[in-house]
């Protein structure tokens, strides 16, 4: 087996490996977008991540990519995420989670070492004394 990396559209599509003598060969690309998504999905698996993206409104129709930057290379990949988390989690824990979450994914689906997690926490959320999110009135 051997891996290559195929350049279309400003690097947007990986080579993962190119087959040869055990039946059917052929190549097999992701684009990095791909990877992005992987990284997204996985991080709001991570307790304690509210959003990802630097605003505080969500709606159901977000990216999966929104709020994660993607580097991907041969064989590592290197993330930048954007998160709002829940007010009173332990942000260094939640970093180590998140970083272990997306790390084992990215590897498992896309047999990519991630080599950096840059984390930039960008908002808290706050819940009022119902535990519903208030994010229309300043004071009551």
């Amino acid at each position: 087996m051997e891996t290559t990396q195929q350049t279309t559209d400003e690097q947007r599509n990986v080579t993962i490996e190119k087959t040869e003598g055990d039946g059917t060969g052929g190549l097999l690309t992701l684009d990095k977008d791909v990877v992005a998504t992987i990284a997204g999905l996985a991080a709001r698996d991570v307790k304690g991540i509210h959003a990802l993206g630097k605003s505080r409104l969500i709606s159901f129709g977000d990216s999966p990519t929104r709020g994660v930057a993607a580097e991907v290379g041969k064989i590592e990949a290197a993330f930048d995420l954007d998160v709002i988390i829940e007010y009173g989690i332990d942000i260094r824990e939640m970093a180590k989670a998140l970083r272990s979450r997306i790390s084992a994914e990215v590897n498992k689906m896309a047999g990519r070492r991630v080599v950096e997690i840059n984390i930039n926490v960008v908002g808290i959320h706050l819940r009022d004394d119902s535990g519903e999110a208030d994010e229309t009135a300043r004071v009551r």
